[in-house]
């Protein structure tokens, strides 16, 4: 009897490690994407979204910052949201360019943007020259993870962007250095995971 008592006990502690280690372990893997808006004047590109997939993966061609070609699943809103945020109206450029966007969600291996937790999520807004990105208008962070974010170079100098020349992107940056910058603004969430920065000009 008593060995039957001390193996339920036993089985309930297995049970509650389990859930918890659950609940406290996220499976959710997504990618980190946006939109570079540089100055044409420059020979920057206007309007470039990207999609930071694996190196190695298809699309991704072996490219730092691979272009978006459709926008997939609640990508569309999540930059409209955003850039409603930070004050930009992307809608009508968003809803053709590249293509139009579509609701399905092709890959398997990552999981789509959170729009309903983010369209809940906390704004800090905080100035321009806070920001450890030149050109960072807004991003979107959830669980900790920079989801989706804005670059506008259009009106920085090459010299607040520390560069000697200017690029198609507007910005001289390797991809890992682009994310630590991005990783660097989720202080300002004032210890929370989730939540939506905004850099006012």
């Amino acid at each position: 009897m008593k060995l039957k008592i001390i193996f339920a006990i036993l089985l309930l502690l297995s049970v509650d490690i389990c859930s918890q280690t659950d609940s406290t372990h996220s499976k959710d893997k997504f990618l980190t994407f946006g939109i570079f808006i540089g100055k044409i004047e420059e020979g920057a590109r206007i309007f470039t979204p990207v999609r930071l997939l694996p190196f190695g993966h298809p699309e991704a061609l072996n490219h730092e910052f691979p272009t978006i070609k459709q926008l997939y699943g609640s990508e569309f809103q999540t930059l409209l949201l955003l850039g409603e945020k930070c004050g930009l109206k992307l809608w009508a450029t968003l809803s053709r360019y590249p293509k139009q966007p579509s609701t399905k969600w092709p890959y398997p291996e990552f999981t789509e943007p959170p729009l309903s937790k983010l369209m809940n999520a906390e704004i800090v807004h905080k100035p321009a020259k806070d920001s450890p990105l030149p050109g960072l208008r807004s991003l979107a962070v959830y669980n900790g993870f920079p989801v989706c974010f804005i670059v506008d170079t259009r009106n920085l100098s090459l010299e607040e962007r520390n560069m000697k020349r200017p690029t198609a992107m507007g910005l001289d940056i390797k991809r890992k250095d682009f994310i630590s910058k991005l990783n660097a603004c989720i202080p300002y969430l004032n210890n929370k995971k989730t939540g939506i920065i905004v850099f006012d000009n």
